[in-house]
């Protein structure tokens, strides 16, 4: 994706569960730097996205990008999923 690409859902969907710093970046328009920084200084974790570290590699989950900006879940949803019976005593 370049930067004259807009990122949507489905193209962040796309990245799979997780994805690195710079793509976080480019999602949030700020550079590749001031993602490191963000990310060693939490302040990821304090806007709602999850930052994991790995030894040395930051993964960001994927999921928590989609539910900052509004997007829910990861999985599209289907019109039988917006019609079927919530776990959580939604009617039947």
């Amino acid at each position: 994706m370049n930067s004259e690409d807009k990122w949507t859902p489905e193209a962040i969907r796309a990245l799979g569960p997780t994805t690195d710093l710079p793509t976080l970046g480019a999602i949030f328009e700020c550079s590749r730097w001031k993602s490191y920084q963000m990310a060693r200084k939490n302040e990821w974790e304090e806007v709602g996205v999850k930052v994991l570290s790995i030894g040395s590699k930051y993964r960001v989950v994927v999921q928590s990008i989609l539910e900052v900006l509004g997007y829910g879940s990861a999985e599209p949803r289907t019109r039988e999923a917006e019609h079927a019976p919530s776990l959580r005593g939604g009617r039947a």
